[in-house]
């Protein structure tokens, strides 16, 4: 897409907008602005279509976010073998683009979205070929218009049994290990400008299976490095939860994110939200534990200044992807829905909206960079 058609299609677009319904407080800042003062970029993602959505939820993302969380994800993008990829842009994606949101979050290589025609390949070189084709059209398609990919997610699974902390999965049994540095380098092959990210989940408690996958993403992020892949950034997906199960340490993070840092790597917070089912069923004392831990996680993530950007799971509590159907363990005991996200099932902001707005205003100053810079190798 030209620059010259995108602005047209922002100005388009942004006049069909409803205003007025979307503003969190007039006169004070949104969450891209606050965050974009610090030299960081805010964005979500949408478990809902968002054209067909509320037109004050189509409002509120154009109005807070500067990035989007799309589900560009191989399984969905190339479900036959012989048809186009991508064989169809997702309509959350058309609208991010529309709409002037850079992309973030896609998937290029996960364990749970695997083509049923890839699975059935047996021979070796077939294999290769495939994934670096997929690599290759997927991030030629949306060059220009991708802030960072995931290039690998959800890689390790130390429980698994093997000595570097890899999931036994199909995908790294067809691929193998040394394949996910092969990725990186065509990733960068198809679009120079954008962020190349490792992202994965569980790496934030006290605990001691964080602490062994922390462990396992130091070492793979050191292996990545020997290969010279090109990994830019990791993605820490910052699922939270008011469960009781764990505590966050705020030093031991802190360290972990000061070892990213020295290995010269930038960092997304890439999929935060906050479960609630186990926080109290009144809504003023739930909203504020939901805020409280946003706060405590965010003032020591946004500490270090290797953080580039903040992807909340979600903007609405009304499309959040941590409900009973899609998951058992999300469902309160009182029945209640969740309210993990800055803003209501109305759109209006909440304690947690405050929270990470106070969090972008309070972090130290950084480098912004939109684009990554081609020239650096």
């Amino acid at each position: 897409m030209t620059a010259t058609r995108r602005g047209v299609l922002q100005g388009l677009a942004a006049a069909a907008l409803t205003p007025g319904l979307a503003q969190a407080a007039a006169g004070e800042p949104s969450l891209k602005e606050a965050a974009a003062k610090a030299g960081l970029f805010y964005g979500s993602n949408s478990e809902s279509d968002i054209a067909t959505a509320p037109a004050a939820y189509r409002a509120l993302f154009v109005e807070q976010c500067a990035l989007f969380g799309a589900s560009l994800n191989w399984k969905d993008l190339a479900p036959t073998r012989d048809g186009a990829d991508p064989a169809h842009e997702p309509a959350n994606t058309r609208f991010a683009i529309e709409h002037g949101l850079d992309l973030t979050g896609g998937h290029l290589l996960w364990f749970e979205s695997i083509p049923s025609w890839f699975a059935a390949l047996d021979d070796p070189v077939q294999i290769q070929a495939a994934a670096l084709s997929h690599i290759a059209a997927a991030v030629g398609h949306y060059k220009g218009q991708v802030f960072a990919w995931n290039v690998v997610n959800e890689a390790l699974k130390p429980g698994d049994g093997r000595p570097d902390g890899l999931r036994q999965s199909l995908l790294l049994k067809r691929l193998g290990p040394d394949f996910f540095s092969i990725a990186f380098q065509a990733a960068r092959r198809a679009d120079p400008g954008a962020f190349l990210v490792y992202n994965d989940y569980d790496l934030e408690m006290d605990r001691p299976d964080h602490e062994a996958k922390r462990t396992a993403l130091l070492h793979l992020l050191d292996r990545f490095a020997a290969d010279e892949a090109p990994v830019d950034a990791v993605g820490l997906q910052s699922h939270l939860a008011l469960d009781g199960s764990s505590r966050f340490d705020e030093k031991r993070y802190r360290a972990f994110l000061a070892e990213l840092a020295s290995r010269k790597l930038r960092i997304i917070i890439s999929e935060l939200d906050v479960v609630d089912v186990a926080a109290p069923t009144d809504h003023a004392a739930r909203d504020q534990a939901v805020a409280d831990l946003y706060a405590r996680f965010l003032a020591t993530a946004l500490d270090e200044r290797a953080v580039m950007a903040v992807v909340t799971w979600g903007l609405s509590d009304r499309y959040t992807w941590l409900i009973p159907s899609n998951s058992p363990k999300y469902a309160r005991a009182d029945g209640e829905a969740g309210r993990p996200l800055p803003f209501d099932d109305a759109f209006a902001p909440k304690p947690a909206f405050d929270a990470v707005r106070r969090a972008f205003e309070q972090a130290p100053i950084r480098d912004a960079a939109r684009r990554r810079d081609p020239s650096v190798k």
